[in-house]
Formats: structure tokens, sequence, C-alpha cells
């Protein structure tokens, strides 16, 4: 497991390129953590550290699926915040970005059995004072 503590937006922008390492085709990032703890501040710097040409990332919350390019794979940002069920998931059609792109997901928790098994999870928390994100 790998913590990072987070005293500014550069050390989140660090903590994204540190994982960015790890992004391949059919790899897929579970953001868990309470509203307003930093998954979709997190989740841009991870997009735009895999495509640094990408101008505008916004967040997924209304329509919830954004897909950007990069040179590996497709990014597919998903935020699951307002899903009922998993089968809402499967409707949508969603789980066939596991197949070949890069997943960043916020919300994960309705989905958790079908997160692949290689997931890398991650846990944002918070004190009075710093942000602190954790990898399992």
């Amino acid at each position: 497991m790998k913590k990072f503590i987070c005293n500014s937006l550069d050390d989140t922008k660090k903590a994204a390129k540190y994982l960015s390492e790890f992004a391949k085709p059919r790899q897929c990032f579970a953001l868990y953590g309470n509203l307003g703890f930093g998954k979709t501040t997190f989740a841009q710097y991870l997009i735009k550290t895999l495509n640094p040409k990408i101008e505008s990332i916004i967040s997924p919350t209304f329509n919830i699926i954004q897909t950007y390019p990069s040179k590996i794979a497709e990014i597919w940002h998903i935020d699951c915040y307002r899903l009922k069920s998993a089968d809402e998931f499967y409707d949508l059609g969603i789980d066939e970005a596991f197949s070949d792109c890069i997943t960043i997901i916020e919300w994960p928790e309705i989905i958790e059995n079908l997160l692949p098994n290689d997931t890398i999870k991650i846990n944002f928390s918070k004190t009075t004072d710093l942000r602190i994100i954790e990898v399992k």
C-alpha cells in the first residue's frame, strides 16, 4: 500500500503522476471517499497526465461518463454516484470499458462486485489540514 499526504494541489498532482505509471489498457482505478475529499480533482490530474493536450476535463457527475483519448488507451471517467443499481451500469454499457480502456471510477461502491480483480483501489480521506490518498 502507498500513502500520499497532500498538503496542496501540487501534492495531489504528484500522486496522480505516480499512479499514471500503472495506466494501461483494461486498468481500472476505483476512487473511494466522501464528497469533497478530492476524487474528481485527482481524476482530472490523472487524465491530464495521461494526455497533456486535453484542455477541458469536466466531472461526469451529471452525464455519468466522460471519455478522453490517450496514447495508451481511451480513458473513461465514470461517476457511479447517481446509479441506483449495478444493473444500470450494464444498461448503460459501461462494463464494455473494462475490455480495452483505462477506467477511472468515482463512487464505485454500487458496482464493487463488478470491478476487475486487478483494480487499483484508492481511498481519499482528510483531516482538518490535509488530504490523504491511500492506494491499495
